[in-house]
């Protein structure tokens, strides 16, 4: 058993560092796309696009941490992550159609 909670533990923190990668190598990659007509626009669709990917990651790590702990807490987080990430997929995809 306590294998299996350290294999949990480590994928948790994996999931965390990824989707933190995935996010911070998104800007950094979005920043120099800011320059030109529609800059601006371009910047915030491909940050908020990783930023979607990233909170996945994160998702997928408030349940495994929910796995491991399951308290009210745990609950709250999860369900707090979920919805940041389904309003940010929704926000996205308004100013898409927009």
């Amino acid at each position: 058993m306590e294998a299996y909670q350290a294999a949990l533990s480590t994928a948790r923190i994996l999931l965390l560092f990824v989707g933190s990668f995935v996010i911070v190598f998104g800007i950094a990659r979005a920043l120099p796309v800011a320059r030109g007509p529609g800059g601006p626009a371009r910047v915030a669709r491909r940050i908020g696009e990783n930023a979607a990917l990233g909170l996945d990651y994160f998702v997928g790590a408030t349940i495994l941490n929910l796995a491991l702990n399951p308290t009210w807490a745990a609950i709250a987080t999860t369900a707090l992550t979920i919805a940041v990430r389904k309003t940010l997929t929704f926000s996205l995809g308004r100013s898409a159609r927009a």
